[in-house]
């Protein structure tokens, strides 16, 4: 599933960081015309996310390092959508990225920065690339490769099974997981070598294909969602 979120939620947009873009070549993110790229630990909505390319500005300057002055990019961007743009005797063909880029967590230690709010899609469900529909982009809820994804560091959050490792029961504090998931400590006590990202509030069970009367998506699964689903209280450094 792109999309581990789920619509309940509160948070104070103070609290959306718009800096960083998903790190990845174009392989690494959303291509819903591709069974096996419907979903991926880069590019899905509510993945917990830590800061891979912090870098605006070095000591010394240089050939190859102007770009690092800026937020924008305009130099290099691996995941373009603009295909090839290095043909001799053609002008520059330039589509910017965000300098700044996220990675999801590996291990329970990592420093999450918080849960990404839109997933980072480059095709639609018929292999059409989103730089030239943005309108489905935005119904897709997502971002193109190299735009900045949001990334929420606080606030309360409904999360599927599918950002969550295990059961965490209500109470339970969650710590970073691999492929961008967090895990449940039982009682709420964290280890001293883990960084606690939130707290379960409330957990349930839903089949959205039963409240859809067996209806079936556009990918033969019933519904939206069935399984865990749990309200989480964000609290990422």
């Amino acid at each position: 599933m792109a999309i581990r979120l789920l619509p309940f939620r509160d948070y104070d947009e103070h609290n959306v960081i718009n800096l960083y873009r998903s790190a990845g070549n174009l392989h690494d993110f959303i291509d819903l015309s591709e069974p096996t790229k419907r979903s991926t630990p880069q590019g899905d909505a509510g993945v917990f996310v830590m800061v891979n390319e912090g870098t605006l500005s070095v000591a010394s300057t240089g050939a190859g390092q102007l770009s690092e002055w800026d937020p924008i990019d305009l130099t290099t961007n691996p995941a373009s959508l603009l295909g090839k743009t290095d043909y001799p005797h053609v002008g520059a063909n330039v589509y910017p990225q965000t300098a700044l880029s996220v990675t999801g967590v590996g291990n329970s230690g990592d420093a999450c920065i918080g849960v990404t709010l839109r997933q980072t899609v480059a095709r639609d469900e018929l292999g059409e690339n989103l730089l030239y529909n943005p309108v489905k982009k935005d119904e897709l809820f997502g971002v193109l490769p190299g735009e900045a994804v949001p990334v929420l560091s606080r606030g309360m959050v409904t999360l599927m099974d599918d950002a969550i490792v295990g059961d965490p029961g209500v109470g339970d504090s969650l710590v970073p997981h691999p492929d961008g998931r967090a895990s449940g400590i039982a009682g709420g006590v964290v280890p001293a070598d883990a960084n606690k990202i939130g707290t379960v509030l409330a957990k349930g069970y839903r089949n959205d294909g039963v409240q859809a009367q067996g209806g079936t998506n556009v990918f033969g699964k019933a519904g939206m969602h069935i399984g865990n689903y749990y309200v989480v209280k964000l609290d990422c450094a």
